[in-house]
């Protein structure tokens, strides 16, 4: 019978030395496209089969968890990652940050690295839930991980937040002040809170017996730069909205700097509803009406999923909590004014 192919075989057949063909295994973004071709060639060849065990002994011996996000600016990543990182702590585990800057590449990448032996298990949240290549790695995952307020058809853990109910409501509440002329400025629907949102804000008028702004839903990214720019085109309309929800508390920050640049008063001149706990939020006068989520239990409960996976509970079927939203009103809306 042929001996099993060992770590030494491939790097023979692919030229590199052994360290090298670890790394692949192990880290794959820190080896060059062409290396890594040449050993995953090599490995497919010889029917190379890494040693799980020496994997899995590893990964316990790690006492890391990944922490995957996109956009390291954001406040509520900050606020979650604050209550997740304290839970984690009185189990031993310290979490390690990864911000992807919202491109797919560098999504990829971080998910590589850290299923690899650097953390025992990821609470991650997705840029786009449509993108192949991280569809592609989250059907691979080798170590336990929770989605943070994405959706996928996988089976893998996730902690979700009730959009649709609070743009309902918002909304509901806007129309109840006389407002028809309503924006909302969202993610795209390559992600659940984009849908969402959408769909929320669409359920809002119909339940209305009124007809849907459509020219007023502006759903792409939860960008400052997008905020900005619709808000700043939204303002700039012959028929302007009388109200802008800001669908993202990033969002916010950019519609309040078009605002404050095309000289519009908030309430007197435009109502305006943004979503999540912020400093900015708070701060700015009013404070401004918010669709608001408890991030802190979202945050809890992520790393309480995770733990019990961590904890032996790695074959049970996956969980999808959701959490509520909540209206919490400030002073940024107004009733329409007579014309």
């Amino acid at each position: 019978m042929d001996k099993p192919a060992t770590i030494r075989d491939v790097a023979r057949v692919s030229g590199v030395s052994v360290g090298t063909v670890s790394r692949s295994l192990n880290a794959p973004e820190t080896v060059r496209p062409g290396t890594l071709g040449k050993v995953r060639a090599a490995i497919q060849q010889l029917g190379f089969q890494p040693d799980s065990r020496a994997q899995n002994m590893r990964r316990r011996n790690t006492m890391t968890v990944g922490f995957v996000i996109d956009d390291i600016a954001n406040p509520w990543h900050a606020s979650c990652f604050k209550a997740v990182d304290a839970e984690m702590r009185q189990r031993g585990y310290s979490l390690y940050l990864m911000s992807t800057n919202g491109r797919a590449t560098e999504e990829a990448a971080a998910i590589d690295m850290l299923q690899h032996g650097r953390a025992d298990g990821m609470i991650m949240t997705i840029n786009n839930e449509q993108d192949a290549r991280t569809i592609k790695r989250l059907k691979e995952l080798r170590v336990p991980s929770v989605l943070l307020d994405r959706d996928i058809p996988l089976d893998i853990d996730a902690v979700l937040t009730e959009h649709a109910t609070g743009l309902r409501q918002a909304t509901s509440y806007l129309i109840e002040l006389g407002h028809r002329r309503i924006a909302i400025i969202t993610a795209g629907s390559d992600i659940r809170p984009g849908r969402e949102r959408v769909r929320g804000f669409v359920e809002a008028f119909q339940r209305s017996g009124l007809p849907v702004p459509e020219d007023l839903i502006r759903s792409q990214s939860l960008s400052v730069d997008f905020g900005f720019r619709e808000a700043t085109a939204l303002l700039q309309m012959p028929e302007r909205p009388t109200a802008i929800i800001a669908a993202g508390n990033r969002i916010l920050v950019g519609v309040l700097r078009a605002i404050q640049q095309q000289g519009v008063s908030v309430p007197q001149d435009i109502s305006l509803i943004g979503c999540d706990r912020s400093d900015v939020a708070l701060l700015y006068p009013g404070p401004i009406t918010l669709i608001d989520r408890p991030v802190e239990e979202i945050g809890r409960t992520a790393a309480q999923l995770l733990l019990e996976r961590l904890g032996g509970h790695s074959d049970r079927p996956a969980q999808r909590i959701s959490f509520p939203t909540q209206l919490i009103m400030g002073g940024s809306c107004l009733p329409v004014p007579k014309r």
